[in-house]
């Protein structure tokens, strides 16, 4: 719902879509004090790129900038959104799906926790500049007379470089993992708990378990996991049986059901199961069989 912030009947705004894909893109300016009331925001992350010689968009939970800024959100956590008079911006909406699946690609591993994105990018920085002009890219190449259509194939490989860009760029909670900082040869024990996860995985197994076959104490374990890898050792556990499960879902030589491969790498629960596998690769596992490859004859 769209209210005025000033007792005028008339509400001037200036919007053009496009749709490509799972993306949404827009431009926009707003020449009348407006507030943009979401009572259900979609399941989407939305980026705004003002241009230049504007100000950032506001939100419910956040005053607009002084500077021009990129912001990026996710916008279920929006109440409303409050764009300042005579902004222009260039707005995208990616389908949280991609992003997962994107994100799930760079780091190839399964996605595990919600991806949140941290504050703004300052647009007279070099990170926030790089961000401006791949957009300024895209809304050209949708927003232009060269082409009767625009090229989809084109647009499509733009967004999926701005979503590398974002995730790599505007600080979340993935960043460490996605700086690929080279790490210390791992400890012993560590090891042999990875290998006891490897040879067990579709075994039933705690914590207790693990430090028991690495020789080592679960608070250490649980130490050695945090420091060298990032996580929990029932997080990296059920990294492992989801990656196994996946590439066993796509393996083309394979005629197992869902049920007994999610079974053959631990999963017990199918419900269970598909919701965390959809949450980690942004897809049902029925859509991995899908794309089983035929071998060659």
């Amino acid at each position: 719902m769209i209210e005025a912030l000033r007792r005028d009947p008339l509400i001037s705004v200036e919007d053009r879509h496009y749709h490509v894909g799972h993306y949404r893109i827009w431009n926009g300016r707003r020449h009348s004090e407006i507030r943009i009331k979401l009572s259900d925001g979609p399941d989407v992350f939305v980026l705004y790129v003002p241009f230049v010689d504007t100000k950032a968009i506001g939100t419910s939970y956040r005053q607009g900038a002084t500077k021009p800024t990129v912001l990026l959100g996710d916008m279920s956590s929006f109440e409303a959104l409050t764009p300042h008079v005579d902004l222009s911006h260039i707005g995208i909406a990616f389908e949280k799906s991609a992003m997962i699946r994107q994100l799930s690609t760079l780091l190839d591993a399964p996605v595990v926790k919600d991806i949140c994105f941290m504050g703004a990018i300052n647009l007279a920085t070099a990170k926030g500049a790089q961000i401006a002009m791949l957009g300024t890219l895209i809304w050209s190449c949708l927003d232009t007379s060269l082409f009767a259509h625009p090229p989809s194939t084109l647009i499509e490989h733009l967004l999926n470089a701005m979503m590398i860009t974002l995730l790599e760029t505007v600080p979340n909670n993935y960043s460490g993992r996605l700086a690929k900082l080279a790490s210390p040869a791992i400890p012993r024990h560590l090891k042999r708990a990875i290998e006891y996860m490897h040879a067990n995985v579709a075994s039933p197994m705690n914590i207790a378990d693990i430090a028991e076959a690495a020789g080592t104490s679960v608070r250490s374990l649980q130490a050695a996991f945090q420091q060298f890898k990032g996580t929990t050792p029932l997080n990296y556990l059920r990294t492992i049986r989801l990656e196994g499960a996946r590439n066993a879902l796509q393996d083309p030589t394979t005629s197992l059901s869902i049920a007994k491969i999610a079974q053959s790498w631990g999963f017990s629960h199918m419900g269970r199961f598909a919701a965390l596998y959809r949450r980690s690769f942004g897809e049902m596992p029925s859509n991995a069989t899908k794309q089983r490859k035929p071998t060659s004859e």
